[in-house]
Formats: C-alpha cells, sequence, structure tokens
C-alpha cells in the first residue's frame, strides 16, 4: 500500500470516528441538560410548595384560633333565632356577631327541614338543596341524631366571593338548622395567583390548586369568578376530580371514591412530574394536610405548570460551545492530514524521484512550517474572542457613563447577598443616594455638565470604598452602594463620609453640590422588594427633611 492510500484511508476512519464522538457527546449533553432542567424545575416546586404550606397552615392557625368563638357567635345566633316568634332578622344578628370580628367576618344560613337554606345573610346560597350534594347533607345527618355542634375544619373554599370559609352547623330545637360561617380572605392568607409568584418564581406558567375534604374536591381558581353557579361549581369539581386520576395515571377502585384515591396516591408519594406537549413541565405537590381526626382529614394540592424554555437559556450557551469544539477538533483533523499529506508525503515523493533521476536532494521550506502559522492564527482568534466577551460582559453590567455596575448587575448581586444571608447569616447592607437639586443643574449647565458631574461624583464615592463594596447607578441620578458583611450603624459611619466628601468638593464653579442618602441593613423577614423599598423610604425621608443628610430606621446625620 501507497504512503497516498494509507493516509486517505486513515482520513476515512478519522472522519467515522470523529461523526461518531460528535453523536456521543451530543446524546450525553441532551440527557445532562434534561436531567438539569428536571432538577431545576423540582427545586422550584419544591420551594413553592413550602411557601404554599407556610401559608395555608398560617389560615389553619387562624381558623383554629377562632373555633371558640366561633362556637360561641353559633349558640348566641341559635338563642337568639328561638326567642323570635316571626320571621328571624338574620342581618340584625350577623351584625351583632360581627361587632368584635376583626379578622374576616361571619355569615349565617337557616336550613329547613328539607334541608334547603330558605334564609341566609349571603343571598347568593338562598335556595341551595343540600340533598343533592351527599358532602353538604352529611353534615347535617350527623346533627340529626345529635345533640352538638358539627364542624367542618377543613377550609373550604368560597367560588363566589373568592373566600375561604370554616362553617359549624347547629340543630335547632324547632325542627331547622342554623350554620355560621367564619369567613376570612383568601388573597391576604395564600400568595396564589401567578403575578405575585413570577418574580421568584420565573419560570412559573400557572399555579392551580386543590383542596380535598372528606369526599369532596375543591378547584381553586385563579381567575375572578363570574356567572358561576353551584351546581356549576359542583360538576367542575367532579371533572377536576377526574382529570387528577387521569394525569395521575391513577384507576379508581370500586370500594374507594376518587378523592380517597387521589389522596392515597399524594401519601404515598408527595411529588410527581407529568409530561406534557406543549414544552411544560407539570409537577403535582402535596402542598398541606391534617390527619388530626379522620372526619378532619384534608389536603391541599398544587399543580404547578413550568416553561421548560426558561431553563435552556442557562444551557444554550455550553451546548455551543461543545458543538464549536466538535467543529474545531473534526477542522482540525482534517488540515492535520492535508498539512502531513504537503510537509512529509508529497516531500518524500519529491526525494524519491531525484534519486531516481540521481540529481542532487534539495528541500525547500521548513517542515511543518505552515503549522506554525496556524497556531498564531488560533491564539489571535481565540485572544479576539476573549476581548469579545469581556466587553460583552461590560456592556451588560457597567453603566456606560460612571463605569460603575449598572441595574442589572445590582438586581443579580443583591439576589445574591439574600441568599447569603438566609443560608449562613452573612450580614450585609445597602446605602442608596441621589444627587439633591439634579435638574437644576441640568436646566441650567446643560446635560452635557450633568453628565460630567455624575461620572466625577462616581469616581469620588468609589474612592471612600473598600475592593469588596458595589457601587451601582440604578437610575438617572440615583446610585446604590452595597456593603457585605456590614451592619447598620458601619453603613451609615460610610454613607455620612461619602455626604461630607460630595459637600466639600467643587464640581461646578460657584455652585455647591450635595447628596441625600438613606442606610439600612438587611433583615430576618425581608424580601429584595421590601429591602428596596425600606432603603428608597429614607432617602426620600432625607430628601423631604432638608437634603444633605442621612437617615436610616435608627438614626439621622446632618
Amino acid at each position: 500500500m501507497s504512503l497516498k492510500r494509507f493516509n486517505i484511508l486513515l482520513v476515512l476512519i478519522s472522519l467515522i470516528g470523529m461523526l461518531a464522538l460528535f453523536a456521543y457527546f451530543d446524546k450525553i449533553l441532551q440527557q445532562n441538560i434534561s436531567a438539569s432542567i428536571e432538577n431545576s424545575i423540582l427545586r422550584a416546586a419544591s420551594d413553592l410548595r413550602e411557601r404554599e404550606r407556610s401559608d395555608f397552615d398560617t389560615l389553619v392557625e387562624r381558623f383554629a384560633q377562632y373555633e371558640k368563638m366561633s362556637v360561641a357567635k353559633l349558640k348566641k345566633v341559635a338563642k337568639a333565632a328561638s326567642q323570635e316568634d316571626g320571621e328571624i332578622n338574620l342581618s340584625a344578628i350577623a351584625r351583632e356577631i360581627n361587632a368584635n370580628v376583626y379578622d374576616g367576618h361571619y355569615e349565617i344560613s337557616i336550613i329547613n327541614d328539607r334541608k334547603v337554606v330558605e334564609k341566609s345573610t349571603y343571598k347568593g346560597k338562598i335556595g341551595l338543596d343540600f340533598k343533592a350534594y351527599p358532602y353538604y347533607s352529611h353534615i347535617l345527618d350527623r346533627l340529626t341524631d345529635e345533640d352538638g355542634v358539627y364542624k367542618i375544619s377543613a377550609p373550604v373554599f368560597d367560588a363566589y366571593t373568592l373566600d375561604i370559609a370554616q362553617s359549624y352547623t347547629l340543630k335547632s330545637p324547632k325542627g331547622y338548622w342554623i350554620k355560621v360561617e367564619h369567613v376570612l380572605p383568601f388573597d391576604e392568607y395564600v400568595g396564589y395567583r401567578k403575578e405575585q409568584l413570577k418574580e421568584r418564581f420565573p419560570s412559573l406558567v400557572r399555579l392551580d390548586l386543590f383542596i380535598l375534604t372528606a369526599n369532596n374536591i375543591q378547584y381553586i381558581n385563579t381567575d375572578e369568578q363570574k356567572n358561576k353557579t353551584v351546581n356549576n361549581q359542583i360538576d367542575k369539581n367532579s371533572f377536576y376530580a377526574s382529570m387528577l386520576i387521569k394525569d395521575l395515571g391513577l384507576t379508581t377502585p370500586q370500594d374507594s371514591t376518587a378523592v380517597e384515591t387521589i389522596a392515597l396516591r399524594f401519601l404515598q408519594n408527595d411529588m410527581t412530574s407529568v409530561v406534557d406537549t406543549n414544552n411544560e413541565e407539570i409537577v403535582y405537590a402535596l402542598t398541606t394536610s391534617s390527619f388530626e381526626k379522620t372526619a378532619d382529614d384534608f389536603m391541599v394540592i398544587g399543580k404547578m405548570h413550568f416553561d421548560e424554555s426558561y431553563y435552556m437559556e442557562d444551557y444554550s450557551e455550553l451546548k455551543n460551545l461543545l458543538y464549536l469544539f466538535v467543529a474545531f477538533v473534526f477542522i482540525f483533523t482534517l488540515l492535520t492530514f492535508i498539512l502531513i499529506y504537503r510537509s512529509v508525503i508529497m516531500k518524500i515523493s519529491m526525494i524519491t524521484q531525484q534519486m531516481h533521476r540521481e540529481e542532487p536532494i534539495q528541500v525547500d521550506g521548513y517542515l511543518f512550517s505552515e503549522f506554525r502559522f496556524f497556531v498564531k492564527r488560533y491564539n489571535l482568534i481565540f485572544s479576539n474572542w476573549q476581548d469579545e466577551v469581556r466587553r460583552l460582559h461590560d456592556i451588560t453590567t457597567q453603566d456606560e457613563l460612571t463605569k460603575c455596575a449598572n441595574r442589572r448587575y445590582f438586581n443579580q448581586k443583591i439576589a445574591s447577598q439574600i441568599d447569603l444571608f438566609e443560608r449562613y447569616g452573612q450580614e450585609f447592607s445597602m446605602i442608596m443616594f441621589d444627587i439633591d437639586d439634579f435638574k437644576h443643574i441640568n436646566d441650567t449647565y446643560g446635560h452635557s455638565l450633568g453628565d460630567h458631574v455624575l461620572k466625577l461624583m462616581a469616581i469620588d464615592v468609589q474612592e471612600h470604598l473598600r475592593t469588596s463594596d458595589i457601587l451601582c447607578r440604578i437610575g438617572g441620578e440615583e446610585f446604590a452602594v452595597i456593603l457585605p458583611e456590614t451592619n447598620r450603624e458601619s453603613a451609615l459611619f460610610v454613607a455620612e463620609k461619602i455626604r461630607k466628601h460630595i459637600e466639600e468638593q467643587v464640581y461646578i464653579d460657584h455652585e455647591t453640590i450635595t447628596i441625600s442618602l438613606g442606610a439600612e441593613s438587611f433583615s430576618e423577614g425581608q424580601d429584595f422588594n421590601s429591602f428596596y423599598a425600606a432603603v428608597d423610604s429614607f432617602l426620600y425621608k432625607s430628601k423631604n427633611s432638608g437634603k444633605n443628610c442621612v437617615h436610616s430606621s435608627e438614626s439621622v446625620s446632618s
């Protein structure tokens, strides 16, 4: 076999090997990306579940605190109703029992001996026939042979008012039933709307909540309820029970109800993913449950829709780099064989021909000098690529005018500091300031000189900060300083030092320029928005207190 044929065969084998290697890497990468996306979604679902669990625990605790009061209110209504011979004035009774209630309110219903609501302080429930709904009819059946109060301990969502209520029922000696409901506004206790959760869980598409109580299931719709009837709501609850059974791949046994089957499934596994064809990942999670009494058992199940494409942004660069790497190796291998052919095989052939002619052997050029050129070219391309990456990083994180960090980097850094505080208790503080009467400067001297003042001030402030401190421009003339591992007192000291230094500078002849500042340290129970709003309020307090001063939650300097 000649050297030329051997080189061609080696090239073909190498190309086939490279294609196989590319396919293998692509498969491994896709598997790792899919696993990483699923883990990210499950982490988000777990965090969201804990948030909802905390909200519902608070709600249940609130109902528990009012339990004795609710029973007393029920007995008071029963006593007032039994003393009236004519028509019972429920409105007057309702006003009386709600007089000292500051958290929610009470509603009253009178149910006749045919289990039909004939009078109610809530007009939408008049005419409701409890016999048509076994779950509600069962409540009254329990009171038929008992002389006591029956409590529905599980929260019941009201599809008309978007409230959540807990009911207490009492059998009247006159043959009818009296029901008192303690109603709490659902929005004040449970953050379940998508717009409320979108900032913390940006990949969340939709959140649906289901409450399972005894043999009943209720769907908590996140949209406003309009033109809803009780029959319509009961039918929808049945539909959603069937939907959960189908999504979870369950089969309802003959001796069990759909609700019991769903509850048993979540007791065995409290979180499960369901693949969806609309580029969404659906996660079902048990958010809370109570098992103090068998009759009082309830569950709250969250159905969370996450956008998988949101997480692809984190891996697209890695995927592109892998493809670029494989393509580079592919091209490099091909060029290597070409260079070997031109630098070795052709020169050997030329030497062989010269030997047959019996002429002196002459070898022109430096062997593999082309490779040296290729390395230089590659280093140049790589250097340009690094410069471009640094340039793009500066564009996305640096303010173009002042060269300090921009608002995007500020948001990222604050989120990182909050994470360190929640994980390890690492304290940090923030100073916000802006230039007093900056509009006057722009209007009097022009925007060009105003920009000059901003640049010089940023330089002066930076000189009074540590290397770990971060100066950010978050608005036109508004700046923020993030101070890692700094308490409130130290933040006030730094703020006052900056204020005095700026006051002493002369940025414009015959013009005194000052700044107003707000300073505060991050504390337990705060989040990004509340912390930002707190420091911002201290800044504007300084503005409204004569300017050129510092305010915080404990002290002020001027």
